[in-house]
């Protein structure tokens, strides 16, 4: 029993980093696309680099995950909006129930 729900520990977490994830990466880019609009750009470039940089590592982290969602909605077909994201978020939200649930009744027994 005690497998079973270090199992069911580490599934959580993995759900918990990629929910970071994706959420650490639309913030970023939501400062990003400020940031880039105001005189911050060539104020500090070095921090802007800094926040490229840590942006396309959170990008590169989060498309595996993002990619199917962004193929079942095109931005183009959604009024430009991209809504992979939020799907990708409330997704995360019925598999962790669904882990919670399932492990719940196995560990019931």
């Amino acid at each position: 029993m005690i497998v079973i729900a270090e199992i069911r520990n580490v599934l959580l977490i993995i759900l918990d980093i990629i929910q970071w994830t994706v959420l650490a990466w639309v913030i970023l880019s939501w400062i990003l696309l400020l940031a880039g609009q105001t005189s911050f750009r060539w104020r500090n470039p070095a921090a802007f680099s800094m926040l490229n940089q840590i942006y396309g590592m959170l990008a590169r982290m989060a498309a595996p995950f993002v990619r199917p969602f962004q193929r079942l909605l095109p931005a183009y077909k959604t009024g430009g909006i991209d809504w992979s994201p939020i799907l990708l978020y409330l997704s995360l939200l019925i598999v962790r129930a669904v882990v919670i649930w399932v492990f719940s009744l196995i560990l019931a027994h």
